[in-house]
C-alpha cells in the first residue's frame, strides 16, 4: 500500500474509532470564535443538496440554543476553510450571527475530504448520489480500491459498489434519486436494463405510474427475457390506445391498473392495497368475495 494510501487508511480509521466521529477528538482541541464570514466554503464537500425544512429547523434551533457543535475549519491565506459543520455555518449566516464556535485543524488535502465525508455521513444520511459522488472520490482522488474505502466506512464491499454503480445513470434519473422522487431500489433495477433511452422511459413510467420496486423489477425481467435484436432494450412502450384504457380503467376501480400487451397477447394487473380494496374490486366486477 502507498504511503497516501496508508495515510489515509489511519486517519480514516482514528476518525471511525467512535460512534459520534470527530466529535471524540474535541475534548483535545481548542475551540475558538470566529466570524462567519470569514469562513469560506469546502470545495471538496460532498453533500449537495441542503433540505429547506432540515435547514429552517436548524435555524430555528440555533436562535434558540445557540451552536451547540463547534465547526471544524482550516487556516487558508485569506481566512479559513470549512472542513465540517456545513449546514452549522449556513445556518449561522443565515441568521447573522457574528460569531460561531470552531476547531481550527490543520488537515492536507486528504484530511480534509475524509473529515467532510465522515461528518456527512455520520450526522445526517446524504442522499444516494451524494453518498456515491464520496466514495468516487475518495477512489479516483486518492487511488484507494472500493474495497478499502467500504472498510473504512464499515460497510460491505458491496453497498459501495451499488451506490458507485448509480453514476452510471442519465444524469435525468439521478437527479430524480437526489430529490428523492426515485428510490435507490428502483434506481438499481433501472441500471439492468441497457441503453440510455430504454432506462430513461423506464423511469418515466415509475414517476407517473407509481410503480413499486418489484412492480420495476418484473418489468425489466421481462424485458430482459424478450428475444435480443439489434435495437437496444427499451422499457414498456405504452401506446395512445393503451394509455387511454389504463387510465378508463383506473378511474373504474379507483386503484392503479397496468396492461401489458404484445401481438395480442398480454395481461391487466389490477392493485389492491388492502382487505377492503379488494372487496370494492370484486363488487365492482360483480364478484361478491
Amino acid at each position: 500500500m502507498s504511503k497516501k494510501r496508508e495515510k489515509l487508511s489511519r486517519s480514516l480509521q482514528s476518525l471511525l474509532g467512535g460512534v459520534i466521529g470527530i466529535e471524540a477528538d474535541i475534548g483535545q482541541d481548542v475551540i475558538v470564535k470566529l466570524n462567519p464570514q470569514d469562513i469560506k466554503p469546502n470545495d471538496l464537500q460532498p453533500r449537495d443538496i441542503f433540505n429547506d425544512k432540515e435547514m429552517q429547523g436548524l435555524v430555528d434551533s440555533i436562535k434558540k440554543h445557540g451552536i451547540l457543535q463547534p465547526v471544524i475549519v482550516k487556516p487558508i491565506p485569506h481566512g479559513y476553510m470549512l472542513i465540517a459543520g456545513e449546514r452549522r455555518w449556513r445556518a449561522a449566516k443565515q441568521i447573522g450571527l457574528k460569531e460561531i464556535p470552531a476547531i481550527v485543524k490543520h488537515a492536507d488535502e486528504t484530511n480534509t475530504l475524509e473529515i467532510a465525508l465522515i461528518e456527512n455521513i455520520q450526522r445526517e444520511d446524504l442522499n444516494p448520489i451524494e453518498k456515491a459522488k464520496g466514495f468516487q472520490e475518495l477512489i479516483k482522488k486518492f487511488g484507494l480500491t472500493q474495497e478499502q474505502v467500504a472498510k473504512a466506512m464499515g460497510k460491505d464491499r458491496s453497498s459501495v459498489t451499488n451506490y458507485i454503480r448509480l453514476l452510471d445513470l442519465p444524469q435525468e434519473i439521478q437527479n430524480h434519486v437526489s430529490r428523492g422522487t426515485l428510490s435507490m431500489g428502483h434506481a438499481r433495477t433501472i441500471l439492468s436494463l441497457q441503453g440510455k433511452e430504454a432506462q430513461i422511459r423506464l423511469c418515466e413510467q415509475i414517476i407517473k405510474d407509481g410503480l413499486s420496486v418489484r412492480e420495476v423489477e418484473e418489468i425489466a425481467s421481462s424485458e430482459k427475457k424478450q428475444p435480443k435484436s439489434h435495437k437496444a432494450p427499451s422499457a414498456r412502450i405504452i401506446t395512445p390506445n393503451i394509455a387511454d384504457l389504463e387510465d378508463r380503467f383506473r378511474r373504474f376501480f379507483g386503484t392503479k391498473v397496468i396492461i401489458k400487451e404484445r401481438n395480442g397477447r398480454g395481461k391487466i394487473t389490477i392493485s389492491f392495497h388492502s382487505n377492503e380494496d379488494f372487496s370494492r374490486i370484486a363488487n365492482a366486477l360483480g364478484i361478491h368475495p
